[in-house]
């Protein structure tokens, strides 16, 4: 629901009210059935007829009498038993309040003088509630319902609100349009932290130079149609965190203890640690730019250069000891600072023959620094290379080993039966029993055996460059004082990201294209898609890899020997290194479209204005170096329109995909 209104008290003063209020209810059931299915995590059995002998099948699994192969298949397992069958339901209800109330006076002195003067008030308030309902073992999967569960039930809910006062005040001025001047201040407070440090000023300024308005400017027009150079800063905070940071709390819930009558015993939990002087996180922005136009305004180009400063960003503290029974809490120890700049180029034109041309084009780039973490105080060859917020560190830096090759047979020492020779390396003091390499001054990589005779580097192993040079691969303390073998090969933030979108039209035809990539991103994969190995009981996996591993007879494999990590990202010689980051740079066509508007002439006898029939496709041509892996470069990993939270455990490639459509319509304008 929205009112507002505006009232004028004269010609250049004004008073501007709006109010809404919004409500949301939010209601969702669902039921978990019992299941029988193909148990694959523990490898296939002998297909067996029903009077138990083995059943042979063709190169493509279909039965045959004479010839083929022992058949196997999965054994059929109950996933899903009764005991863990439940029907759920859960309902939300939110509600929102927003009050926004400013004043405008305009003063115009002789044309010459401009002034705007604006103050004002905000307030924001929401409130939320949310209750959820189990019971276990459904007995009638066909009519899911609480009344047909007869098993434990469990109940659950919160309530939570939070709210926002704001003041701010705003003063332009502008002399004979040619020098522009603008300042602000707002007086903002918010629930989310205590009483004492909920309060905060925010200013910011900017101006600006309208060169073509000069008198020295008017002997380049229409070469220059308009040129215009601006610089601003401000500081705005930001209070997008949860409402109870402040807040240590006692969170009751049952003991798996029961009492003499069968009932479990209620306990409250440790209370979470909370950091003093919590308060907001402030951004301010240094921002300087120009806007040019060129030859009657066909022509446009705008440039701009900014930093971006996060400050008291609330990241959780520097690592405690065990000694102190709690994770860190959260506090305003960390700085950011980002640099970037963006260019924008537009064109329009239309040719003497009829033909409209308008191309629009940008391009940006911007890094990250962690100027102050939480470790800030630790010692600079002290602070670990691999926390995400570490002091002196650019964000989103990907630390790992630089690949050299693979291994092949004639990089070990065999013996007479052809088996590889073993030799006893010192590694840090422990002794390792590892396969023997050949030459004079060999590179072991004991660090990632196990000293069991069960992990040995072998042929068709991952062989990794010794960086520091001390005839050992290892990553030292994962320090920046001591990284090992380790270095920064990608980071993880998009790089040079840009667009370009062309259109033309020639008399009753139009034809419009745009295009979108980046320029620069390199990751380290997750999940099954990503990670040669990953896992043996996850099934099937990409083809990519499985074509393309390596084996006695495919010694120039772009992979590493099959070997199974376990669900790990990472182990064995797979560790973060240069080979194997994905490079998540590409280049896409999002759209195509093309139409034929039909000429106002044919539609005057049929009450027309307009009708025009278009065609039109999306995102159906990508170009990305992920060597055929099936992986979207442009999805975001783990998130999912079907789910809230992580989906499939933030597994690289799996998440809501970029739909490709293709559409054919017309439009009518009556």
């Amino acid at each position: 629901m929205n009112l507002g209104t505006t009232i004028d008290f004269t010609n250049s003063w004004d008073l501007k009210v709006d109010y809404t209020y919004t409500t949301r209810q939010d209601a969702s059931q669902s039921s978990m059935p019992t299941f029988r299915g193909g148990f694959h995590w523990y490898g296939a059995i002998p297909w067996l007829d029903d009077e138990g002998n083995q059943v042979f099948v063709d190169e493509e699994g279909n039965i045959t009498d004479t010839g083929g192969i022992p058949g196997y298949r999965f054994p059929v397992e109950e996933y899903i038993g009764l005991d863990k069958t439940n029907y759920r339901k859960s309902t939300t209800s939110r509600e929102g309040h927003t009050l926004n109330a400013y004043s405008t006076y305009d003063l115009n002195l002789r044309d010459i003088h401009q002034f705007k003067f604006m103050a004002g008030t905000n307030i924001i308030s929401n409130e939320w509630e949310s209750h959820s309902s189990r019971r276990n073992e459904l007995i009638n999967e066909d009519n899911p319902q609480f009344a047909f569960t007869k098993g434990e039930q469990f109940a659950d809910g919160d309530a939570q609100w939070d709210s926002q006062l704001g003041f701010f005040g705003r003063i332009n001025y502008s002399f004979l349009d040619k020098y522009l001047l603008e300042a602000n201040l707002r007086y903002d407070g918010t629930s989310k932290f205590p009483s004492d440090l909920r309060w905060q000023w925010f200013p910011s300024f900017s101006g600006g130079w309208v060169l073509s308005n000069e008198a020295f400017m008017e002997s380049l027009y229409p070469v220059f149609s308009f040129a215009k150079i601006r610089g601003s800063w401000g500081s705005i905070g930001d209070q997008s965190v949860r409402n109870d940071l402040y807040l240590a709390k006692l969170i009751p819930s049952d003991n798996s203890w029961l009492t003499s009558g069968g009932n479990k015993f209620f306990q409250l939990g440790t209370p979470n640690p909370i950091s003093a002087g919590i308060s907001w996180q402030k951004i301010e922005s240094l921002n300087i730019g120009a806007d040019f136009r060129f030859f009657k305004n066909q022509l446009g180009l705008t440039m701009d250069w900014y930093q971006r400063d996060t400050k008291d960003m609330i990241i959780p503290g520097d690592a405690l000891p065990h000694t102190y029974g709690a994770s860190a809490p959260q506090g305003n120890f960390g700085n950011l600072r980002t640099r970037g700049w963006e260019i924008a180029v537009d064109y329009s034109h239309r040719f003497s023959n009829g033909i409209g041309l308008n191309v629009t084009a940008q391009i940006s780039d911007a890094i990250t620094d962690i100027t102050k973490g939480a470790d800030y105080k630790t010692p600079w060859e002290n602070r670990n290379i691999h926390n995400n917020y570490t002091t002196g560190k650019r964000y989103g830096d990907v630390y790992g080993y630089v690949t050299d090759r693979l291994y092949q047979k004639d990089d070990f020492v065999y013996d007479a039966d052809g088996k590889i020779e073993q030799v006893t390396i010192i590694h840090e003091g422990t002794a390792k029993r590892t396969n023997k390499l050949a030459g004079d001054n060999p590179v072991y990589q004991v660090y990632f055996e196990d000293g069991n005779q069960v992990l040995l580097v072998a042929p068709g192993d991952v062989k990794f460059v010794d960086v520091n040079g001390d005839g050992y691969i290892n990553p030292g303390k994962s320090t920046f004082g001591d990284p090992g073998d380790q270095v920064v090969i990608g980071n993880i933030t998009p790089r040079y990201e840009y667009g370009i979108r062309i259109g033309g039209d020639y008399k009753q035809f139009d034809l419009s294209l745009f295009f979108q990539g980046v320029g620069k991103r390199k990751i380290w994969g997750a999940g099954q898609l990503a990670i040669p190995g990953f896992h043996v009981k996850d099934g099937a996996i990409p083809q990519a890899i499985a074509g393309d591993f390596w084996k006695e007879d495919r010694t120039d494999a772009f992979y590493p020997r099959a070997w199974d990590l376990g669900g790990s990202n990472s182990g064995f010689t797979m560790r973060t290194q240069s080979k194997y980051m994905l490079n998540m740079a590409y280049f896409k066509i999002k759209n195509i479209s093309a139409g034929y508007s039909v000429p106002p002439t044919l539609l005057k006898n049929i009450h027309l204005q307009k009708a025009r029939i278009y065609v039109s496709i999306e995102n159906y041509v990508t170009f990305d170096n992920l060597r055929g892996l099936p992986i979207d470069p442009e999805t975001i990993s783990g998130v999912s329109s079907l789910t809230t939270g992580d989906y499939n455990l933030n597994r690289t490639g799996t998440g809501t995909p970029t739909f490709n459509s293709a559409s054919l319509g017309i439009q009518i304008t009556l």
